[in-house]
């Protein structure tokens, strides 16, 4: 499958967050509770600020968004980047979309002197981190509004 990967626009932030809360209530059904995933969308915040830094990509495929995720830089002594907001539709897990995103992600932050790169991800997301080169720093269970907690692993990787 052939994807073009591109910088989000500011007016597909209604588009991009359907995507997001389908992806994840379809694809993390086997690792948390329906009541965690629900309350957990509540943690994903602050994509229209990366839109408009222009940090934030689609994977589109015949004009419709298939996936998406970002970097947020952090020039810092460290030359550091976060990984931010990957989700890929229900109906393309697999298909290479998250590899592209991420691969134009990585490339992005080379290009920009980053060393390190850093993010929190699901534990449906791990595997694919792990196979790209991350590994665990830590384990934290983020509360929710609900009272119950949702289990992320931070990880990082050098470039």
């Amino acid at each position: 499958m052939n994807f073009t990967i591109r910088t989000a626009k500011i007016e597909e932030l209604e588009p991009i967050q359907a995507l997001i809360n389908r992806s994840t209530r379809e694809l993390q059904r086997e690792f948390y509770e329906e009541s965690e995933i629900e309350a957990a969308l509540e943690l994903i915040s602050g994509l229209d600020v990366l839109i408009q830094s222009g940090q934030y990509f689609v994977a589109e495929n015949d004009g419709c968004i298939a996936g998406c995720g970002g970097v947020s830089l952090s020039l810092d002594e460290e030359t550091s980047a976060e990984i931010r907001g990957f989700f890929v539709a229900p109906e393309y897990a697999r298909k290479g979309v998250a590899s592209s995103v991420f691969d134009y992600c990585e490339k992005y932050c080379s290009e920009r002197g980053v060393k390190s790169l850093f993010l929190a991800s699901t534990l449906s997301g791990e595997p694919f981190y792990s196979k790209r080169g991350f590994t665990e720093i830590g384990r934290v269970k983020e509360p929710l509004s609900n009272g119950q907690f949702f289990e992320l692993i931070n990880m990082e990787k050098k470039l």
